[in-house]
């Protein structure tokens, strides 16, 4: 089975094929993830000790030589040995019941449920670094934001100082410009530190330990719109977080047919050569053996074993549910910052820069008091504070959407983007 190497949309627009030693795109930051991931190497170790079962589960009964001596360093007419009796055997267990089949299906089946956990396992590490990703990216452009109000900031404390030394304002306003603009550049600082810091969460995610980067590729704003809820529950039946439950169902299954076939006795069987030294003569042996009531002995394991396999149906049914009502939210929580990012970037953003732009120059011209300049400032900064909350939220709840179908969100970059792996 193959499962689809997820990109999200997010970072898309902006990615090359290269990566400059000081740049990440979103591509060599997943094929780095799953090259080093300790977690999904575990499972090649997994698949080998099945393999190992394997090889056991096709081995038929063995054969067994064994040795018997009779009447030897015994009293009277049997002292010493020459009345012995050796017999030379070979013994070994016919198995009925499609024993041996039943095993190696059983075996097969562990391999395709280890395959199948590998690739769940496989999506829940490509949406974390993803959004590890988008944390980077989100964080690149806040620092932008903080550094456009840094710059206002120092616009507004020059501008603020003129008029103070033409004695057109009182001093306590430069005091207060002062003070906003340190606030400007700490903020600055403290975005820089927080970036950084996701750096090192993002390269951990392949074992790096000292970065070698220092941003991340992508285009934050490029946001197309979701598919509807529908075609997000059509791709679930594919979705490898619900196969796992499938193939656990299967080695179940398995384990059932196992368990049938051992309601049927073996027949263990004996043959041999005896040594008679009495009378200086050989003869050969043969015997059969069959234990009895063994289909009633196994009956509490087979009931048990079917128990399980209805309990297993009854675990994929209500993950099934969850799934449904996890893709339901994240769709929920996509459309809606969406909806936020849409409303900020074209009707609360714009009005914000034109009045700061008016309230400025009232400032200036002595109509508009200090505050209502800093007051308008500030609310334009935290629009684009929320305009960037709002598209990181969007772009994580999709790559939460592509772990929850395993399938990329928008197919259109399927092309370009998408590589798969065994």
């Amino acid at each position: 089975m193959m499962i689809v190497l997820l990109t999200t949309h997010t970072v898309v627009a902006a990615q090359t094929n290269s990566t400059s030693s000081r740049e990440m795109t979103l591509q060599s930051a997943i094929q780095r993830t799953l090259t080093n991931s300790p977690e999904l190497h575990e499972f090649t170790y997994r698949q080998q000790a099945v393999e190992g079962e394997i090889k056991t589960a096709s081995l038929k009964p063995a054969l067994n030589a064994g040795i018997e001596v009779e009447n030897f360093l015994g009293t009277g007419e049997v002292s010493g040995i020459k009345d012995t009796e050796m017999t030379l055997t070979l013994s070994s267990v016919i198995e009925l019941g499609n024993k041996l089949n039943s095993r190696k299906e059983f075996t097969k089946a562990q391999s395709t449920l280890v395959e199948a956990q590998k690739q769940v396992q496989t999506l829940d590490i490509l949406a974390e670094v993803t959004r590890r990703y988008i944390d980077v990216l989100a964080q690149q452009a806040l620092i932008k934001a903080q550094k456009d109000a840094e710059a206002l900031a120092r616009y507004t404390y020059q501008a603020v100082s003129k008029r103070v030394n033409a004695g057109a304002s009182p001093a306590f306003e430069q005091q207060r410009a002062e003070a906003e603009l340190a606030k400007a550049r700490l903020d600055v600082l403290t975005a820089q530190q927080t970036k950084q810091a996701m750096i090192n969460s993002l390269a951990i995610m392949w074992g790096e330990q000292n970065p070698t980067f220092s941003n991340v590729e992508g285009e934050l704003l490029a946001l197309p719109s979701s598919p509807s809820l529908s075609s997000l529950f059509r791709t679930l039946s594919d979705s490898p977080n619900l196969d796992v439950y499938a193939q656990n169902a299967r080695l179940q299954a398995a384990q059932v047919r196992l368990t049938e076939a051992a309601n049927q006795s073996d027949l263990s069987w004996t043959a041999g050569i005896r040594r008679i030294n009495s009378i200086n003569d050989t003869a050969f042996v043969a015997g059969v053996s069959m234990p009895l009531f063994a289909a009633s002995r196994n009956l509490g394991e087979y009931e048990k074993q079917r128990a399980v396999q209805g309990q297993l149906e009854q675990q994929k049914q209500s993950a099934t549910q969850n799934l449904y009502h996890q893709l339901n939210m994240a769709l929920i929580a996509r459309n809606n910052a969406l909806l936020n990012v849409q409303t900020l970037k074209n009707s609360i953003i714009p009005p914000l820069v034109n009045a700061l732009s008016l309230v400025e120059q009232a400032y200036i011209n002595g109509r508009f008091s200090y505050l209502e300049w800093v007051s308008t400032r500030q609310e334009l900064l935290n629009a684009k504070q929320a305009l960037i909350q709002s598209a990181k939220q969007a772009h994580q709840r999709g790559a939460d959407i592509e772990a929850l179908t395993g399938q990329p969100l928008f197919n259109a970059h399927r092309t370009s983007i998408s590589s798969e792996i065994k």
